[in-house]
């Protein structure tokens, strides 16, 4: 019996990688898209609360928050307070420098067509729908929650002039919005009435804008200017007429 001596090769032995290298493909797409979420993360402005009586014309989604005509933010939550005497709308402000305007005299309201007295307003958004109005505070404070306002103010915050109030035993029918008269010029309007039932006295909050602000003294006299007054009398019949805004208004 014969051996046949052939030489033998030793197989090479290497350990296998512990990682492959396809497992590359998912771990970098995890960092890009964690470091996705951490820039949007980031970069989006801070959450706000705004309590109103309704909800009329606000949708989420699709309801924008504005200020000087640019959008800043966006409603995306609208739910009922647990009283039911009003709702909540959350809105995302759309950038982080966004957040010094949110100051505890900041005000908020629904801009939508309106027809009164004071003139006709938010026509504009007969075609792109309402929006929520920001106004800046000027607080030294941050807030995020606030109250919003049922009507558009007349005045808006920081505007320069002196508040005024007026008073009146006398029915004058004075609604807000009605201008106040200097010789003819608009220098300011009635804000807003309440009736004292005590003194069976009507309070009107007038604004007087600057530099007619000035005019107002310890003597000043204010009174009611007719649309068109007729006296009739045996010397015959004298005529006096108001501005045409006033004829307009009603006084």
């Amino acid at each position: 019996m014969t051996e046949n001596n052939q030489s033998v090769t030793k197989a090479r032995i290497t350990p296998a990688k512990a990682v492959s290298m396809i497992w590359l493909i998912p771990i970098i797409a995890v960092l890009i898209g964690s470091w996705m979420v951490y820039q949007n993360w980031r970069n989006q402005g801070p959450l706000i609360k705004i309590e109103f009586k309704t909800a009329s014309g606000i949708e989420v989604g699709t309801t924008k928050i504005k200020s000087l005509n640019v959008d800043i933010g966006q409603v995306t939550k609208v739910h009922l307070k647990p009283n039911l005497d009003g709702v909540i709308v959350t809105a995302r402000l759309s950038s982080p420098t966004y957040e010094a305007l949110l100051r505890e005299n900041t005000t908020f309201w629904v801009v939508s067509p309106q027809i009164t007295r004071a003139g006709v307003s938010g026509l504009h958004t007969l075609l792109s729908g309402p929006y929520i109005e920001l106004y800046p505070g000027t607080g030294q404070k941050e807030k995020y929650r606030f109250k919003g306002l049922e009507t558009p103010p007349l005045t808006p915050s920081g505007t320069p002039g002196l508040s005024v109030t007026l008073s009146s035993e006398h029915d004058f029918s004075f609604t807000a919005g009605d201008p106040i008269l200097y010789q003819g010029f608009n220098v300011g309007k009635i804000e807003e009435l309440h009736f004292n039932s005590d003194e069976n006295t009507m309070y009107y909050n007038a604004f007087i804008e600057a530099p007619y602000h000035t005019l107002i003294r310890s003597n000043t006299r204010f009174w009611k200017m007719s649309g068109i007054e007729v006296d009739v009398s045996a010397n015959g019949m004298k005529l006096q007429a108001g501005t045409l805004e006033s004829i307009v208004r009603g006084g």
